[in-house]
């Protein structure tokens, strides 16, 4: 299992731009038609990047099952590790508004599920108080790197 934050944000970034549909990845994540969920806007991670990022990242493509990949929270001490980690990483580039908002959209997406969502925007307001708010936008490599968090943390939660 990978951790996102071993991930170099050029890798990121460079996987971010890359929208190759004939790109072959082995991976084939289930499609957002007829789920309820939306599909991906130009500024998020298409579900091909989602693919490759899951191909890269050694990550078993049957852990995720159906939208949304992460239900509910894993609440052990590595989950809220990473959790933290990722609410800091996100607070830090675009602050407390966008990060709420980013939450709102994984969920929407169905990376997360509504417990997951509640649990992450919860932390929010924490990380706002001791961390200095940043006021810059959400790419798509923030959102893959975002991706890769969820995947993370299903790998905790099924471990």
């Amino acid at each position: 299992m990978f951790d996102p934050a071993d991930y170099d944000p050029d890798e990121l970034r460079s996987l971010a731009g890359v929208d190759d549909p004939d790109a072959e990845t082995g991976v084939s994540l289930p499609p957002v038609e007829g789920s309820g969920y939306r599909p991906a806007a130009p500024d998020e991670p298409s579900r091909e990047q989602c693919e490759r990022l899951v191909a890269i990242g050694g990550v078993d493509p049957a852990a995720l099952g159906e939208r949304p990949y992460l239900p509910v929270f894993p609440d052990v001490p590595a989950g809220r590790r990473v959790g933290r980690d990722w609410i800091a990483y996100l607070v830090r580039t675009a602050g407390e508004a966008a990060t709420r908002d980013a939450i709102a959209r994984y969920r929407a997406l169905g990376w997360l599920g509504e417990d997951a969502a509640a649990t992450l925007d919860a932390r929010v307001g924490d990380a706002v108080a001791v961390l200095e708010p940043g006021d810059g936008d959400l790419d798509r490599a923030d959102h893959l790197l975002s991706f890769a968090h969820v995947i993370r943390l299903l790998g905790l939660e099924t471990a």
